[in-house]
């Protein structure tokens, strides 16, 4: 039931946790002592990285369903809520996507024209696809170009499209994030993305 996903965080407990009757996010002790209660409503996805580079320590994405779905809460490494937002109708896994490979981490909402697009660190959408016809049943973040930087791959039943920069990377530092393993891939993962850095020699 718990379960240390980064440095100082707990685990988001549902409402069937035995130590809650509600749903709750907890910083805890080896002793599962709460040391910091947040009632956020049912919290099924979260997601860890670093989506505000200017702060310290990782933060944490998490995504509200049942009764209130599409309200998305970030946190700081302290458990402390830095945005709020309703931001999606649906369910969306707000993987951490390192788009530009400067630190910066965004998180994807979906392939959803209107709806869709990656989120920065103040929950404000900050890159939008294009009206172009592309599917948008299902999305995947993941490195398929081998810069490190990521891909968005979308389909549908009959098409699989992939997304990915309009130009090589050109510094000499790129942002290489540790993520989990593919095969701890599910639909009720947490995603978790720790910083890691490369050196480029041009």
């Amino acid at each position: 039931m718990v379960k240390r996903i980064a440095p100082d965080l707990g685990n988001v407990l549902g409402p069937r946790a035995k130590s809650q009757s509600r749903i709750h996010r907890g910083r805890l002790r080896r002793r599962r002592t709460i040391l910091k209660r947040i009632r956020l409503g049912h919290a099924q996805t979260q997601s860890v990285g670093k989506f505000r580079p200017e702060r310290k320590g990782l933060q944490i994405l998490i995504a509200n369903f049942w009764k209130n779905p599409g309200i998305v809460t970030l946190l700081d490494h302290d458990a402390n809520i830095l945005a709020q937002e309703e931001l999606i109708p649906g369910s969306s896994h707000l993987t951490a996507v390192n788009w530009r490979g400067d630190g910066q981490e965004f998180a994807l909402l979906s392939g959803n024209v209107q709806e869709g697009g990656m989120v920065d660190g103040q929950l404000r959408r900050v890159v939008l696809f294009p009206d172009d016809g592309h599917p948008d049943l299902a999305s995947q973040v993941l490195n398929v170009t081998g810069d490190a930087r990521d891909e968005i791959i979308l389909w549908d039943q009959d098409r699989v499209w992939i997304y990915t920069q309009d130009r090589p990377f050109s510094g000499t530092r790129l942002y290489a994030p540790i993520r989990n393993p593919s095969s701890n891939d599910s639909n009720y993962r947490a995603t978790v993305s720790l910083p890691r850095w490369e050196h480029i020699v041009h």
